[in-house]
């Protein structure tokens, strides 16, 4: 089986997750790692930028248009590592019959399974306005500490020198997670998966990494899958 990434949002978190993906597996031989086949499609538009009123360019059909050409290649499943495109879940999923990971729920579980009750989240602009991890969080009776205007300013510039390969100093995403720990956040959720680039760069204990929980993920649907292939 072959698992589809939906990638290219940006380029530099696509790349961390295949790493990611690649760690959390143990092989006696190479041929034992998964089929994985990324889709790195930069030309998708600006997700928050649309999300939040500032651009008429809808990423829908592209996001759409990638799912199905992986579905068309015959992946298994759909891994997006790109957290705000799941404000667009709804139009992708019932534009293929591929399963795609929902990442937001995904860390909701696991953030539940660790027995907190208050979390910090990092992400962007379009994530945040879409409330994707407020939801899926709030399901699991969990409540969200988000960045002061001024802190989410420059966590969103912070962000976009990511996309473009100019981060400065990453010792910004530290900063801002110690202003909401210090509000009484039990762990930070890295909620954008430029954010999980920046903490590689300049790593520190006590995140929890969505793009991490996507890997494990897509790792874990491929084991149930082989399981069930063999039952």
């Amino acid at each position: 089986m072959t698992i589809g990434v939906i990638g290219g949002m940006g380029v530099q978190a696509t790349a961390l997750f295949y790493e990611k993906f690649i760690a959390l597996q143990t092989v006696d031989v190479e041929q034992e790692y998964a089929d994985i086949l990324i889709y790195s499609k930069s030309s998708i538009p600006d997700r928050t930028a649309f999300i939040i009123g500032e651009s008429e360019n809808d990423p829908a059909p592209a996001l759409i248009h990638a799912a199905q050409t992986l579905e068309a290649a015959g992946v298994a499943c759909i891994a997006v590592p790109c957290i705000t495109s799941h404000y667009f879940y709804p139009a992708l999923s019932q534009a293929v019959f591929t399963p795609i990971l929902h990442l937001p729920q995904e860390t909701a579980s696991h953030v539940a399974s660790l027995g907190h009750e208050k979390i910090g989240l990092l992400a962007t602009n379009g994530t945040l306005h879409g409330q994707m991890f407020h939801h899926a969080l709030a399901e699991k009776n969990i409540e969200t500490l988000t960045p002061d205007e001024e802190m989410q300013k420059k966590l969103m510039d912070f962000i976009y020198r990511i996309k473009k390969n100019r981060l400065s100093d990453p010792r910004l995403l530290h900063t801002t997670a110690d202003a909401l720990l210090a509000k009484g956040a039990q762990t930070i959720i890295l909620g954008c998966t430029e954010l999980s680039v920046a903490l590689a760069k300049e790593p520190r204990v006590g995140y929890c990494d969505a793009l991490e929980i996507l890997a494990q993920a897509a790792l874990t649907f491929k084991q149930n899958y082989l399981k069930e292939e063999c039952a």
